[in-house]
């Protein structure tokens, strides 16, 4: 199983994309207010920097996982507890993604249909692909997917433009402090930092050739992406508003309407959804059960798909309201990001780095 480089950079950006302008505006807008598109910008800059050093910690060790080389690092049992937090976070991930996007679903589209059987189809087709193709598979899903996902982003914001105000975003930091712009970055930089995956997905990569370059521009895009629909949903709504929707980029489309003949574009939102979860799902169940093989040393990597579907679904099923997806989304931002995406990394790096120089003095 082999990437390229920009299998990489659109794998990122259609997992990050998706769910960043579909569940990160309105928490920014309620703590920042107007500004919000400024804590956007920040949190780009947050998950480049996290993108930066997990590619640079992923370099160093070509062709293995983070499983593979934690161990080679750190000796079995070290190397295998630091990896736990990684599996309990992809866990928790995708079934709240899985519960998110299947309560979304009912609530605007199929009210008649169980909740926990979207889940079970979006899932199918996850396991399908992942058990078929693999990494390349999702890969080469995601450079068709990502792509209509940006221009679907961007036709529907140009699509908004009769309807923005822009003394929507004035005064500009009148309303939120800097020290509340700051704290609103911290939410959507949680999402972008998801780039930590790459701990992972550099190990497929068949040529490490501007591997950092193209990773830090898929994060960047999805910054500039999510600040230009905060920007336009604070333009049309306006703040009060804006803080008190649920899916305020769904709305967003809704509300286009050019001249009683171009409207009721939400549907082709819901398929781009719908691509971006399914993307997402593919990718997590992929990454866990093939990192749980190593874990365990099972030569055939698909046979943790039977053992993982199951503990997605399960997850997702005992979401019980949308207060512990909020909660879940608060854990992440608060105890996964710092763990799995800055701590364990910078460590690994300053071991990777004292081995090096530590062989180099023994050779002298």
């Amino acid at each position: 199983m082999k990437l390229t480089g920009w299998q990489i950079f659109w794998i990122v950006g259609t997992a990050e994309v998706v769910m960043a302008v579909w569940l990160r505006i309105s928490p920014a807008v309620e703590i920042a207010k107007q500004d919000a598109w400024m804590s956007m910008l920040l949190s780009c800059v947050l998950g480049g920097a996290i993108t930066y050093l997990v590619v640079k910690v992923g370099m160093q060790h070509p062709g293995q996982s983070l499983t593979q080389f934690s161990q080679e690092l750190l000796g079995s049992w070290l190397g295998k507890i630091i990896t736990i937090p990684y599996f309990t976070a992809w866990f928790i991930l995708s079934g709240d993604v899985l519960r998110s996007f299947a309560d979304f679903i009912h609530l605007v589209l199929l009210d008649q249909t169980p909740v926990w059987v979207l889940m079970m189809m979006i899932l199918g087709a996850a396991i399908y692909l992942t058990g078929t193709s693999g990494i390349t598979g999702i890969g080469r899903f995601c450079e068709i997917a990502g792509p209509v996902t940006i221009i679907t982003l961007l036709v529907s914001f140009l699509l908004n433009i009769s309807n923005a105000k822009w003394r929507n975003l004035l005064p500009v930091i009148g309303d939120a402090s800097l020290k509340e712009i700051v704290s609103a970055s911290f939410a959507p930089s949680s999402f972008l930092g998801e780039s930590f995956m790459l701990l992972v997905l550099l190990s497929f990569v068949s040529n490490s050739r501007h591997i950092l370059a193209k990773s830090m521009a898929s994060v960047c895009l999805t910054g500039i992406l999510l600040t230009i629909a905060t920007v336009t949903v604070l333009m049309v709504f306006g703040t009060a508003v804006a803080q008190e929707l649920r899916f305020p980029y769904f709305m967003l489309v809704r509300s286009i309407n050019i001249l009683n003949f171009i409207q009721n574009l939400d549907i082709l939102v819901i398929f781009i959804w719908i691509f971006g979860v399914f993307a997402k799902i593919s990718l997590y169940l992929f990454m866990t059960s093939y990192e749980m093989a190593q874990w365990f040393r099972i030569k055939s990597w698909k046979r943790m798909i039977w053992f993982n579907a199951p503990i997605i679904f399960i997850i997702a099923l005992s979401i019980p309201n949308e207060t512990t997806i909020i909660l879940l989304q608060k854990l992440w931002e608060t105890i996964v990001i710092p763990v799995c995406a800055v701590a364990i990394p910078l460590c690994l790096w300053i071991v990777t780095s004292a081995k090096r120089k530590l062989v180099k003095t023994d050779n002298q």
